[in-house]
């Protein structure tokens, strides 16, 4: 590591200052930095563009110009792209696209370091929890290596963008066929809480608590994908579904709390409706997403509670469970207990 520090221009009396702390960082710092090497000078003599020009671009991508690491040619072909553009279509939906690119990517950058922070570091210096030279030079090795996988993982977005894109064309022309207006789209949304999770907060190590959450979010995604749904976002303990008819949402939802879950005291509990959604930028408003909210937090642990009497698919029976009122409905709802067959 020292040699390849040497290497790409550190120079022995800038090697000589570092803690142990600062030389582990560089490392990764380095692999992070690879190709990023325009000012943000040359940028703008290379893409004609100015500051006034260029900066609202990666303000909108959450980014500061002034202190990133440098510019490559993503940078180029991506402001070249944008500053060119006559058709007007970026005016309209870039902002809102660029937007929400930043903001996934700002979250995946998160997790990666999160990952790498709470994984890697522990497990480098796990015997002793001092490191020694050969420890630095390891963790120094990890760290850069771990960083290179993030870059590569990042230069195969594209291609995962460009499946999902697939999908979502299809999900979106079956669920706009006849709707009213563009706004709208028809689904089903549910929603899955773990009933006891503040309270298991307060008494079990962040460690644990992590583990906690990582397994409820990891058994939703495959949960939802293979009933056909899709995780629209988590948010700690609860997870927001949607799928193109009650029966896929359901399932994914009983999948959910019939999971066994690594700490008995944290059970789940979901509420699942269906109808016209207003929808924007992959989130979904309206009366059915606050009705489904509204039942999730009516269930008790253990129960999927909907508005609709539906074919939720083989295997599943719906059990009347009165009329509740609930907060921003006028009338009482008729409600119904999804259970699976043989329960």
């Amino acid at each position: 590591m020292i040699e390849r520090l040497l290497a790409a221009g550190a120079s022995p009396e800038t090697l000589a200052g570092l803690d142990v702390g600062d030389l582990i960082d560089m490392s990764g710092d380095m692999q992070l930095a690879e190709g990023l090497d325009r000012t943000l000078e040359q940028l703008l003599e290379e893409t004609g563009c100015s500051r006034d020009d260029v900066e609202p671009i990666y303000r909108v991508l959450g980014l500061s110009i002034d202190a990133l690491a440098g510019f490559g040619d993503g940078d180029v072909a991506l402001v070249s792209m944008i500053t060119a553009d006559t058709s007007g279509i970026l005016d309209t939906i870039g902002s809102q696209l660029l937007r929400i690119a930043g903001v996934n990517s700002s979250r995946l950058a998160e997790a990666a370091v999160a990952a790498y922070v709470q994984d890697v570091e522990p497990r480098l210096h796990a015997d002793t929890g001092v490191l020694d030279e050969a420890d630095v030079l390891a963790a120094a090795d990890e760290n850069a290596f771990a960083s290179s996988m993030a870059v590569a993982l990042g230069e195969q977005l594209p291609t995962i963008f460009r499946h999902h894109m697939w999908t979502a064309v299809r999900r979106q022309r079956v669920s706009q066929d006849g709707v009213p207006s563009p706004e709208i789209i028809r689904l089903a949304v549910g929603f899955v809480d773990l009933v006891g999770f503040t309270s298991l907060s307060n008494h079990v190590s962040a460690a644990e608590l992590i583990a906690t959450i990582e397994e409820f979010e990891v058994r939703a995604f495959e949960a939802a994908t293979r009933h056909g749904a899709r995780i629209v976002k988590s948010i700690g303990d609860e997870v927001m579904v949607a799928g193109p008819d009650l029966a896929s949402v359901a399932a994914t939802a009983l999948e959910l709390i019939a999971g066994v879950s690594s700490d008995p005291s944290v059970a789940p509990r979901g509420g699942v409706s269906s109808g016209e959604i207003l929808f924007r930028l992959g989130d979904y408003y309206g009366p059915v997403v606050n009705l489904a909210s509204r039942l999730t937090a009516e269930a008790v642990p253990g129960e999927v509670l909907t508005d609709q009497e539906a074919d939720a698919g083989e295997g599943v029976m719906f059990n009347p469970a009165g009329r509740r009122t609930l907060k921003g409905f006028s009338a009482p709802v008729r409600v119904w207990s999804i259970e699976p067959l043989g329960d």
